[in-house]
């Protein structure tokens, strides 16, 4: 599908994010466009940006505290397998933060599209927007060990939420949203169509003159290796401004399930990992498929910047103090790890040959074995 020509304002909004490397959180940020790239591209050029994204990403973790960081979590998952680590979470599916209170939630339970999944007070994203109806909003704000404020995480969007969610996407500067759902899966509503779906449709929500007005600039796929990512390019009007933000919707994660492994979670995070706002995370309830895409990025930070990971029961306590039930069941937990592993052990072999040395090559294959026995995925 052909991308419509971009106007002059449209464009600054674009080049204003900066983006680049080849995952989000391994190799320092990059510069440039953290938008896709146009899909007409020469050869020649593509495999340019491949090169020096590859490049980008192998100095962040070859030397120093990275790289041995990145070993040693290796290690800990081989040696633990895939029971020992069904088990670790199992320990720690009900696990929620000492203290929580969830006051707004229950005060505004026509917003909650699951009443059993609330939103803590703290570090819940408080709408100042002119035209809200209240200050409240079913998000958190999700920081990592480089942004305090990396992502917010939110529950889909009902049809009376709408116009909050695009509020709260102005207001904090949002200029890319990842929803991780189908609004319609297994014959049940997952999510409200909250932007327009056909190139060149408008949508509009709220009342004037607080009226925010979404236009459909056209769609494309993520990569040809990411058919299952679409993203449009959608232009927002208020009445004091006008943006573009890049939608990206993961079409086919099943719901507390898990998809084909490949690289595009990575590839995912990739495109959005330049913003220097907020990137916007959502699914149905926002914690089951949001918070395994966000622990991804978060504990790919944490490797960056030389962290110890290796204790991954304490890493998913710390996403949990920010959003409380990040990561629903085994499977997703499951998921993570063998992402990471992937993009380690098979990406990038040659950097981490010596993972598998030894009796690691028969863990490392008994491994994945075993996740595909269990969770039905690759």
């Amino acid at each position: 599908m052909c991308v419509p020509k971009k106007s002059k304002s449209e464009k600054e909004d674009l080049r204003k994010q900066k983006g680049g490397g080849d995952i989000g959180g391994i190799g320092p940020p990059a510069g440039g466009d953290s938008s896709p790239a146009p899909e007409k591209q020469s050869s020649k050029s593509t495999k340019k940006s491949k090169k020096e994204s590859s490049m980008k990403a192998s100095k962040g973790i070859t030397g120093g505290k990275g790289k041995a960081s990145v070993e040693k979590w290796v290690q800990r998952t081989l040696d633990m397998g895939v029971q020992k680590l069904v088990e670790e979470f199992r320990g720690l599916a009900k696990w929620t933060p000492d203290g929580m209170t969830v006051e707004a939630f229950q005060a505004n339970k026509d917003k909650n599209r699951y009443q059993d999944v609330p939103c803590q007070d703290k570090g819940r994203v408080v709408l100042k927007f002119p035209g809200c109806s209240a200050d409240y909003i079913h998000a958190n704000y999700l920081g990592t060990a480089t942004n305090a404020q990396r992502f917010i995480c939110a529950q889909g969007p009902l049809e009376n939420t709408q116009f909050a969610f695009w509020a709260m996407t102005i207001q904090e500067k949002v200029e890319c949203i990842i929803m991780l759902c189908n609004c319609i899966e297994m014959t049940k509503i997952k999510c409200h169509q909250y932007w327009p779906a056909i190139e060149k449709e408008k949508m509009t929500f709220g009342e004037a003159p607080n009226v925010i007005t979404v236009t459909n600039l056209g769609s494309r796929k993520m990569s040809p290796e990411d058919q299952c990512i679409n993203v449009t390019s959608l232009k927002l009007e208020w009445a004091d401004g006008n943006k573009t933000i890049q939608h990206f919707q993961w079409e086919n994660w099943p719901d507390r399930g898990v998809p084909m492994t490949k690289l595009t979670a990575c590839n995912l995070l990739s495109f959005v990992r330049g913003s220097q706002f907020p990137i916007l995370v959502h699914c149905s309830a926002g914690i089951g498929r949001t918070g395994t895409i966000v622990a991804l990025a978060y504990v790919q930070e944490k490797m960056q910047a030389g962290e110890d990971c290796m204790a991954m029961n304490e890493l998913l306590k710390e996403l949990r103090m920010q959003r409380p039930w990040s990561i629903q069941n085994e499977f997703q937990y499951l998921y993570l790890h063998r992402v990471l592993l992937a993009y380690f052990l098979e990406k990038y072999k040659d950097l981490f040959a010596g993972c598998l040395e030894g009796e690691n090559a028969a863990k490392f294959q008994k491994w994945c074995e075993d996740y595909k026995a269990v969770t039905g995925g690759d």
